[in-house]
């Protein structure tokens, strides 16, 4: 039932009708003011903008070039690159679309998520020397394919790169408008818009060292504060035992399955393009801290996305059809539970969902203004007044009632055709040409899955092409669409290379790493 519900409605923009329903059901359980509400948002925001003007006021962010602006080069330990990556790495959207996936997709969907949070930073440990050797001078993934494949393909990658944090950024706001919305009674762009515009001017002044500085507080607040949620929300719900196993809500199913190879092609395509990930890597202050640092962030993650999937499954053992019909508030049901369990809890909630945009909203203004200067004819500051536009179309998208999550997986639809010819550019082999031909059928190959697929699988091809509109677990077209863009992708920029005789002749950059030049000196 929830499965069908989930396909009428999960993932379109929510009408009127719904967003008042799922609202009243919040507000009728209102625990705070409306003054309350404001003063909670607000005085985090003060808060965080507090903490990056201390920060800007001391020496490590008073005396720094353009390099280290965007780069922050070889400064950060492996604590700090662990917080980093993993406040970063967790948005706002994980109180929302986490719990979604585990009312809908159960074990195996929660499963998937995990996996695809934590295989592209996997990937980046196992690359990141490699890039710091033959790129020492690297700031994003976009020097990497200029060097490798020249400007036309590396404009095509920033546009896909692009696309993916601007609908990324979109998601962060909409988790703090839909939060302050529904858990707090107050207008969310509202929040939104005081979100943006702190860390914006945060991020304009003082770059990456200060991300990177507000990400070590912001990521201790939000690893203990999103944690004691989460158990407290598990002990709070009052489920018999055995009821999440008994109602089928941990059941793992064929959907489940689906949902989680979706997630781990989509989302390990989309971190893998996503620059804020990348300027870490020239960030750390040598590849072990660059290893250890992930592994950390890992362990972090896991338990993080563990308990809030075991959170949605909880919603459905409890809550259980009312989840999906009359109308699909699934992605809300962590709130539902908070709204329930009292002030304070409601309070606790709303100050971890803002510190968790704010961490990735301003990561990725900087990443955005980092991708965007790579390019020679981008200014420093046309890159910062770019970025500044760019929030303003995230901000109107973010108050649309799109969910997160479709947010989410249709910018990963554009990473997943795109990544692996760029990929196969660690091989000396691939032709530049070869790479962009793939990259372009990769892509015409997602929207024929729909025009196809879709049209089979709906009756038309405008149903099939709807589809695109939201995710169902129980559409095979959304499984062939994130299967079958990287294979023809890959098989394209491989086959097109191998009918020549190119072959890449360096990076021309290649240095002796500093920490193994630091141990070569001692």
């Amino acid at each position: 039932v929830h499965h069908q519900s989930a396909r009428k409605v999960g993932g379109r923009r929510l009408s009127a009708a719904l967003l008042n329903a799922a609202s009243s059901r919040l507000l009728n359980r209102m625990a705070i003011s409306q003054a309350g509400g404001y003063i909670t948002v607000f005085a985090t925001l003060i808060l965080i903008a507090a903490s990056a003007l201390i920060i800007l006021k001391t020496d490590v962010a008073k005396h720094f070039d353009r390099d280290a602006y965007f780069a922050a080069r070889n400064s950060q330990s492996t604590l700090r690159l662990a917080l980093s990556y993993f406040v970063t790495g967790m948005g706002g959207w994980v109180v929302f679309t986490v719990p979604l996936i585990g009312s809908t997709a159960g074990s195996l969907g929660v499963a998937g998520y995990t996996m695809s949070a934590i295989i592209p930073l996997i990937i980046l440990s196992v690359i990141a020397p490699f890039m710091r050797r033959h790129l020492p001078r690297g700031v994003t993934f976009a020097d990497f394919v200029l060097k490798r494949f020249g400007p036309a393909v590396s404009v095509y990658v920033s546009l896909i790169s692009m696309i993916y944090m601007f609908c990324l950024l979109s998601g962060e706001y909409t988790a703090v408008n839909d939060a302050s919305r529904f858990l707090l009674g107050i207008d969310g762009v509202a929040a939104a818009i005081g979100t943006a515009a702190i860390t914006l001017a945060y991020t304009a002044v003082g770059g990456l060292p200060v991300s990177l500085l507000t990400d070590q507080i912001q990521g201790v607040a939000v690893l203990f504060v999103g944690v004691v949620v989460a158990v407290a929300i598990l002990a709070y719900v009052p489920i018999p035992d055995g009821a999440i196993v008994s109602s089928g809500a941990a059941a793992a199913t064929v959907d489940g399955l689906t949902t989680a190879i979706i997630l781990i092609i989509a989302v390990t395509s989309a971190e893998l393009l996503n620059a804020g990930s990348w300027q870490r890597i020239w960030a750390a202050e040598n590849n072990a801290a660059m290893v250890k640092g992930i592994a950390i962030a890992c362990g972090l993650e896991i338990v993080m996305l563990v308990m809030y999937g075991v959170v949605g499954m909880a919603a459905l053992a409890y809550f259980g059809p009312s989840l999906f019909v009359p109308d699909f508030v699934a992605h809300l049901s962590a709130l539902f539970f908070v709204q329930e369990m009292g002030e304070g809890w409601v309070i606790i909630t709303a100050v971890a969902v803002v510190a968790m945009v704010a961490s990735s909203a301003d990561s990725l203004q900087n990443a955005m203004a980092a991708l965007l200067s790579s390019h020679d004819k981008v200014t420093l500051r046309g890159a910062q007044a770019l970025t500044v536009v760019l929030n303003i179309p995230a901000l109107v998208v973010g108050s649309l009632g799109i969910d997160v999550f479709t947010l989410l997986i249709l910018a990963d639809l554009f990473a997943a055709s795109t990544v692996v010819p760029i990929g196969l550019g660690l091989w000396d082999r691939t032709h530049p040409r070869a790479a962009l031909a793939g990259c372009v059928c990769g892509l015409i190959t997602a929207f024929l899955c729909f025009i196809v697929g879709g049209s089979i699988e709906t009756g038309s091809v405008e149903s099939g092409l709807a589809l695109l509109g939201f995710y169902s677990p129980a559409s095979r077209t959304w499984l062939a669409a994130f299967l079958l863009p990287p294979t023809v992708g890959g098989i394209v920029a491989v086959g097109g290379s191998l009918v020549t005789v190119y072959k890449f002749e360096g990076y021309g950059e290649e240095q002796q790493p500093a920490d193994e030049l630091k141990a070569s000196k001692a």
